[in-house]
C-alpha cells in the first residue's frame, strides 16, 4: 500500500479511492497515514489510541468492505459525503474465540477539503452502528443497535410495541450521560443520513420543566409553521407541528410522557417537503394514545 494518498483532485471517482485508501489503512493499523488523511486542525482524537481499540487489534484481524457510498455535494474545494463499511473480525488464536463478535456496519458522514494541494478530511463522524452475528448478519430487531453500553432501553421498551413499525428498521441508538435515543427509519434508507420518515424515542432521566404542560407550551412556543396541541393531560400530551429546515417542510407528531422512570419523546417525523396525509396521521396519534395506557407499567 502507498504511503500517501498522491491523487489530490476532487471528483466523485478520486473520493472512493480517498475511502478505499483510509479504509485500507485503518484495517493496517497505519497511524501515522491516518493522521495525515485528517486536516491538521481535526488531528486530536486518533482511532487508535483507545484501549478497546488496541486490544481488537491485539485478537484480531481485519476484513472491511465498502456497502454504500454517495456524493452529497461537491465543488472544487470541498466535498460531502456518505459511505458506510462493513467491519469483520477474525480472531487471531482460537483460544481467544468468545461468543460475542465485534462485527459491525458503521455508515459515517465525512466532509473532506482540498487545502495546500493535499486532500484532508475536515469532519468524520458516524450517524449509525449496526451489529453483526459471528456470520456477518445483522442481528434481529432492536438487538442490532443497542450498545452494551445502552443503560435505558428497558424503559423505553414497553412504549415499542404500540406502534406499527412494520417499514421501519432501527438503524441510530445515541448514548450520553443522562439520556438516550433509538431511531428507526424506512427499511431502504438504512444507508441515508436524511431520511423521508423516521419514529424515534428520546429517553430523558429527568424533565426539563416543572410540569408537563410547560413543557408542551414551551416545545410549541417556537418559530414553527404550525404548533398544535392535539391532547394534553398531567403526565402525557401529544403535539403537531410543521416547520421548516434547510427550506423543506417538516411535519410530526410528537407523544411526550413523564413517568416513574424518566421522561420520553416519541416522534413520528415526515420530511419530504410534504404534510402527513390524514389517514396516517390519524393512524399514529391512535397509536400514541394507545402507548399512554403504559405510562407507570413497571
Amino acid at each position: 500500500m502507498s504511503t500517501v494518498f498522491n491523487n489530490k483532485e476532487i471528483s466523485e471517482a478520486n473520493l472512493r479511492k480517498f475511502i478505499q485508501f483510509l479504509e485500507q489503512a485503518y484495517v493496517e493499523r497505519e497511524e501515522e497515514k491516518l493522521t495525515e488523511l485528517f486536516h491538521p486542525d481535526r488531528r486530536k482524537k486518533s482511532f487508535l489510541k483507545h484501549f478497546e481499540m488496541q486490544m481488537l487489534y491485539q485478537i484480531y484481524d481485519i476484513q472491511s468492505e465498502i456497502l454504500n457510498f454517495k456524493l452529497i455535494d461537491i465543488s472544487e474545494d470541498k466535498a460531502t459525503l456518505l459511505y458506510s463499511r462493513k467491519h469483520t473480525y477474525t480472531c487471531k488464536n482460537i483460544e481467544d474465540e468468545i461468543d460475542e463478535t465485534p462485527n459491525n456496519i458503521t455508515s459515517f458522514y465525512v466532509e473532506i477539503i482540498s487545502e495546500d494541494n493535499s486532500l484532508y478530511i475536515f469532519d468524520y463522524s458516524s450517524f449509525s452502528v449496526l451489529y453483526l452475528d459471528k456470520n456477518g448478519e445483522v442481528l434481529p430487531d432492536e438487538r442490532a443497535v443497542v450498545p452494551k453500553r445502552a443503560q435505558f432501553f428497558a424503559n423505553m421498551q414497553r412504549f415499542i410495541n404500540f406502534f406499527d413499525l412494520k417499514e421501519f428498521t432501527p438503524a441510530t441508538y445515541k448514548v450520553y450521560s443522562d439520556s438516550e435515543y433509538i431511531g428507526y427509519y424506512p427499511k431502504e434508507e438504512i444507508y441515508e443520513y436524511n431520511n423521508s420518515r423516521s419514529f424515534t424515542i428520546d429517553y430523558f432521566e429527568e424533565m426539563n420543566a416543572s410540569s408537563l404542560e410547560e413543557h408542551t407550551n414551551s416545545y410549541i412556543d417556537q418559530e414553527l409553521v404550525l404548533g398544535k396541541v392535539i391532547e394534553q393531560a398531567e403526565d402525557y400530551s401529544i403535539i403537531e407541528t410543521q416547520f421548516m429546515r434547510d427550506s423543506q417542510l417538516n411535519h410530526e407528531l410528537v407523544l411526550s410522557l413523564l413517568a416513574f422512570d424518566g421522561f420520553f419523546m416519541m416522534r413520528y417525523q415526515k420530511s419530504t417537503n410534504a404534510a402527513i396525509d390524514n389517514e396516517t396521521r390519524e393512524a399514529w396519534i391512535q397509536q400514541m394514545k394507545k402507548a399512554t395506557s403504559v405510562i407507570n407499567n413497571v
